[in-house]
């Protein structure tokens, strides 16, 4: 079968910037998996303590919030 693509561009080169944002985007992508190799696979416990901390400091969070919020409480105390 026949290539229609290799009959289309075969003479034609695309501009530099084409390429230059192609490359750019490669780059942006193997950034992205690197890093999510190295937090997620490499360093897993890394990732569980951020969200860990997290979930905690929303817990206290609203926490304090709920015994702000109590009509029984006495300001004296």
């Amino acid at each position: 079968m026949k290539n229609p693509f290799k009959e289309i561009l075969e003479h034609e080169q695309l501009p530099e910037i084409i390429k230059t944002r192609v490359m750019k985007d490669i780059n942006l992508i193997n950034l992205s998996i690197d890093l999510a190799d190295l937090f997620l696979v490499k360093s897993p416990d890394v990732f569980k303590t951020v969200f860990d901390d997290e979930l905690d400091f929303n817990k206290n969070k609203s926490k304090n919030r709920g015994e702000d919020k109590d009509p029984n409480k006495n300001n004296n105390e």
